[in-house]
């Protein structure tokens, strides 16, 4: 997952696109969203109304895929 932080304004979409051959997801930590597994080509997109720092994980990847942000201002 690239970025592994990310700023943006409260308001705005992210999209998240699985370019890899195994299935990802992108699962909040605290649980605000989560995509499912994502397969190759498929998106997952999330509107962040709300200020704050929001982190999240690849729940199938949880050990190696982990401490990503999304820091909304």
């Amino acid at each position: 997952m690239n970025p592994r932080e990310l700023t943006i304004k409260a308001g705005d979409m992210v999209r998240w696109t699985n370019e890899d051959s195994t299935a990802h997801t992108s699962t909040a930590d605290d649980g605000t969203w989560d995509s499912d597994r994502l397969g190759k080509g498929e998106s997952f997109s999330f509107t962040f109304t709300g200020k704050g720092t929001y982190t999240y994980h690849c729940t199938p990847h949880r050990g190696s895929m982990n401490g990503y942000k999304v820091i909304v201002e």
